[in-house]
């Protein structure tokens, strides 16, 4: 019986930017949902009421090993600033994560003793989609 799914071998890709390459870290901060506060002088007991609003479907952030060469991530992800299109994050069991989003920024950090790296966030624009592994 497995209790878990070891990160190793997980991809991103964009229909535009292909295959992000040289990936260290990847975080998907989930599809989270407006709360309305309907509370009124006469709510009962003093209780506060509320009211589940709009669903944000979130964004991906990620760390990659720097590559500036023609073809490397850093020029893909330059080139793709702003340019909406599916991503597709695939675990290394099959199953996978997606929504539309673009690359809304990103970072380069050049520290004087560790690797050069870059830190990217992709915001979704749409509802994402989960994908189990088929039974």
């Amino acid at each position: 019986m497995s209790d878990g799914t070891h990160g190793h071998g997980t991809t991103l890709a964009g229909t535009t930017a292909g295959t992000i390459g040289n990936v260290v870290t990847l975080t998907i901060d989930g599809v989270t949902i407006d709360i309305i506060d309907i509370t009124t002088m006469d709510s009962t007991n003093k209780w506060k009421e509320k009211l589940a609003g709009l669903k944000d479907p979130g964004r991906i952030t990620f760390t990659v090993n720097y590559d500036g060469s023609a073809s490397g991530n850093a020029n893909t992800i330059h080139n793709n600033l702003g340019t909406s299109q599916t991503w597709t994050v695939t675990f290394p069991d099959t199953s996978t994560y997606a929504a539309t989003g673009w690359i809304q920024h990103y970072t380069i950090a050049d520290p004087v003793a560790d690797k050069i790296s870059q830190d990217v966030t992709i915001e979704f624009t749409a509802e994402p989609t989960f994908t189990d592994v088929a039974p």
